[in-house]
């Protein structure tokens, strides 16, 4: 019975303190998921596909306009039919300004690994040796994570999240589009770190 009593007391001190702390340990496990490095100038910026609202096609084409690289790659497969993501994105960057030279395409990715597989290839091949990898800000620590493993040292990978996004660490839990996005991406963590990516 005493055991009992125990656990019981356990349970008890565990519940008033997730329920008194639940705010700042939630925020915390949003906030674990941004990863963003110091800025600075690369060979070229990688915009990974994803959102909804291209706000990461704009954060990219930002970087650009300030002079952080003269190269936007833009990585994202099929939508639908003919459709990809990438071209999409292409298009959105043209409409902001960016010339069709400056904006490589890569339309094969079907998921965040797949993005660092294809993305890598290109860059390779245009000798390109540092990145700025841009997407989600709750993205960022698995698409960093996962390019670092497929790039090794031969690519340097500056991760650099969307700045303005709708996306907030901040009560996440209240609203329906970020609780989605922070346990599909703590789930997606597992997974990929299951399979050694």
């Amino acid at each position: 019975m005493k055991i009992l009593t125990k656990v019981g007391l356990v349970i008890a001190v565990g519940l008033v303190i997730l329920v008194v702390f639940h705010a700042p340990i939630l925020e915390g496990m949003a906030r674990w998921l941004i990863v963003q490095d110091k800025l600075e100038k690369a060979d070229a910026i990688v915009v990974l596909a994803g959102d909804s609202n291209g706000e990461r096609v704009a954060q990219g084409v930002e970087l650009y306009k300030k002079g952080y690289a003269k190269f936007i790659l833009m990585s994202g497969g099929p939508v639908m039919w003919k459709e990809t993501y990438a071209e999409n994105m292409r298009r959105q960057a043209r409409s902001l300004g960016i010339p069709d030279k400056d904006i490589w395409v890569q339309a094969q990715s079907e998921s965040t690994y797949e993005d660092a597989r294809f993305s890598y290839s290109i860059l390779k091949e245009r000798n390109v040796k540092s990145i700025i990898l841009v997407t989600s800000p709750f993205h960022s620590r698995r698409a960093t994570r996962t390019a670092k493993r497929v790039f090794g040292r031969e690519i340097k990978i500056i991760s650099f999240p969307v700045q303005k996004s709708r996306s907030r660490a901040e009560g996440w839990w209240t609203r329906h589009e970020d609780t989605q996005t922070i346990i599909w991406e703590l789930e997606a963590m597992i997974f990929y770190a299951l399979k050694g990516l």
